[in-house]
């Protein structure tokens, strides 16, 4: 019962599931703020997982260690996780407030949390690694969180001056189209279930990892920072 409940706990960090959460969010972004807001958002989060996939890599190919921790693979659950759900929290503490905003952000920190915790107790990875996915996925909602909030400042500063937002940069602010949530919800989990499925990625960047690590590409047979690290 208990690993049943992790693994459905995980689940939450999948891309099946974290991606069409972050579809609705784009279209959200896009319709009520502006185009700058959605596709700084998508810029942040594909860095980051450009950023895990790279360190997925690099630490197959080095075997990598840190403080007798395995650090060979960042958990990319846990970077999904707090990387998407952080970045919905943010949106929402923006229009929501008292307990209520409270309340939500309590939510995305227990789910984050029982992410980032399921991954060690299914022990998928260790601590280091999902510490590292954290952290990473934390630094993607920082940018984002930081880009929004210029945005906001750019158009406060517009409509103190009676200025027109410039097209096409903000949309005017109609009520939420279900239409295009849908859309984007149905697109990233179609792509989410294809690049997917019920498989890992985990395999492929391992193998491509040994395969740099034979040709010595990387960090060759021992890794310098592993050997210099205790074991």
């Amino acid at each position: 019962m208990f690993i049943a409940l992790n693994k459905a706990v995980t689940l939450l960090g999948s891309a099946p599931v974290v991606l069409p959460v972050s579809g609705v969010l784009t279209a959200v972004l896009w319709r009520r703020h502006s185009v700058r807001a959605a596709v700084g958002w998508v810029a942040a989060l594909a860095f980051m997982v450009a950023v895990v996939m790279l360190l997925k890599i690099a630490g197959h190919a080095c075997d990598v260690h840190f403080l007798d921790d395995r650090l060979t693979s960042p958990s990319g659950h846990a970077a999904l996780s707090a990387a998407v759900y952080g970045a919905v929290g943010v949106v929402v503490a923006r229009h929501v407030e008292g307990w209520r905003r409270n309340a939500f952000l309590l939510a995305v920190f227990g789910i984050v949390a029982g992410v980032a915790v399921s991954r060690v107790i299914l022990r998928s990875h260790s601590v280091t690694e999902v510490t590292v996915g954290l952290a990473l996925g934390g630094l993607a909602v920082a940018a984002f969180a930081q880009g929004l909030a210029r945005i906001a400042r750019a158009q406060s500063a517009e409509v103190a001056f009676g200025q027109a937002p410039a097209a096409p940069w903000r949309w005017p602010a109609p009520p939420l189209v279900v239409a295009p949530l849908l859309a984007a919800v149905v697109l990233l989990l179609g792509a989410g279930a294809v690049t997917f499925g019920n498989r890992s990625s985990e395999p492929m960047l391992k193998h491509i990892g040994m395969l740099l690590r034979q040709d010595d590409v990387l960090c060759g047979p021992v890794s310098p920072l592993d050997s210099l690290l205790p074991r």
